[in-house]
C-alpha cells in the first residue's frame, strides 16, 4: 500500500466524524429572528442557464431584397412573349405568376416551354469574433391552375449558395449551385381547379472569421411545358422565402456562434474518462 493510498484513506475517515462541537455552538434560529443570512454563497447558475437558453432561442431577421429577374426563356413568338406573366417583385421574399396559354391541337412542333428565374442576394453583418454562422430559412411554393391540355406540367425551383466572405468568393458561384436545393413542386399537372402548396425549411452553418461579410444567393425558378389545349395560372401562383416558422415571408435567420463556444460544447459531447 502506498503512502498516498493510506492519506487518502485517512481523510475518508475524517469524513465520517462530523464537527458535533461546532454544531452545538451554532445559535439558535429565535435568538435572532431580524439578523440577515449569509450572502457569501457566490452567483447562481440561473443566470447563466438563463443566458444560454436565451441564445437558443434567439435568431436575428435579415430581410431578403426585391427578387430580380435573371432568366427568361419562352417559345419564339409573340405568344410566347406575353403569356407568362410575373408581377413586379417587392421586398418581401416572393415571386408571383399568371399566366392564360392557348395551343391548337393542329400546330406541329414540340410542346410549348417557359422556364424563368428571380435571383435575391442577402449580405449578413461581420461576426464579431470567429466561430461559425448558422442559418435557416423556409422555401415555399403555391401554383393555382386549370385547364385541359394534352400536356401540362408546371414545376418550382430554388436555388441556393452561401460564402463566409464576399471579398473572395460570390454565394453564386459555390459548388453545386447550379443544382437546386429545393424543387416545392414537380410536375403539377394544369387540371380544372388544381391548388398545391409545398413547404420545406432548411439549416445549415459555415465557418466564419471576425471581420468578414458573408452572404447568402437565393435564385428562385418557374418551369410550365405545354402542348394541345389551354391552361391558366391564377393568381396566388408563387414561390417564396421566409423564416423556418410559417408566417410573414421576406426574412431569413442567423446567429453567430463564438469558436470559444463551439470548442466548449465539443467538449462536452466527448465521452467521459473512465478512471
Amino acid at each position: 500500500m502506498t503512502i498516498a493510498t493510506v492519506a487518502h484513506e485517512r481523510d475518508l475517515a475524517h469524513l465520517d466524524e462530523l464537527p458535533v462541537e461546532l454544531i452545538d455552538e451554532l445559535p439558535n434560529a429565535g435568538d435572532h429572528p431580524g439578523a440577515a443570512t449569509r450572502n457569501g454563497l457566490g452567483h447562481s447558475f440561473d443566470r447563466i442557464e438563463a443566458g444560454i437558453q436565451g441564445w437558443l432561442r434567439h435568431w436575428e431577421p435579415q430581410r431578403l431584397p426585391a427578387f430580380t429577374a435573371v432568366r427568361d426563356v419562352m417559345p419564339d413568338d409573340d405568344r410566347g412573349r406575353s403569356s407568362l406573366r410575373a408581377a413586379p417583385t417587392e421586398p418581401d421574399g416572393a415571386v408571383r405568376l399568371t399566366a392564360s396559354l392557348y395551343d391548337p391541337p393542329n400546330r406541329d412542333g414540340d410542346p410549348l416551354a417557359w422556364s424563368r428565374n428571380w435571383a435575391s442576394l442577402a449580405v449578413l453583418p461581420p461576426p464579431r469574433e470567429s466561430g461559425r454562422l448558422f442559418y435557416r430559412f423556409r422555401v415555399s411554393s403555391r401554383l393555382v391552375l386549370d385547364g385541359q391540355a394534352a400536356l401540362s406540367l408546371a414545376s418550382t425551383s430554388v436555388n441556393f449558395g452561401v460564402v463566409a466572405d464576399t471579398a473572395k468568393a460570390s454565394p453564386f458561384q459555390v459548388p453545386g449551385f447550379a443544382t437546386p436545393i429545393a424543387r416545392p413542386l414537380v410536375g403539377v399537372q394544369c387540371r380544372e381547379d388544381q391548388d398545391a402548396t409545398a413547404s420545406q425549411t432548411f439549416e445549415g452553418s459555415i465557418a466564419v472569421r471576425q471581420g468578414e461579410t458573408p452572404a447568402m444567393a437565393f435564385v428562385i425558378g418557374a418551369d410550365l411545358l405545354f402542348e394541345n389545349g389551354w391552361v391558366r395560372v391564377h393568381e396566388g401562383s408563387s414561390t417564396w422565402i421566409g423564416p423556418s416558422e410559417p408566417g410573414a415571408s421576406g426574412t431569413i435567420e442567423f446567429r453567430y456562434a463564438p469558436a470559444a463556444m463551439l470548442r466548449l460544447l465539443g467538449r462536452l459531447d466527448e465521452p467521459h474518462r473512465q478512471d
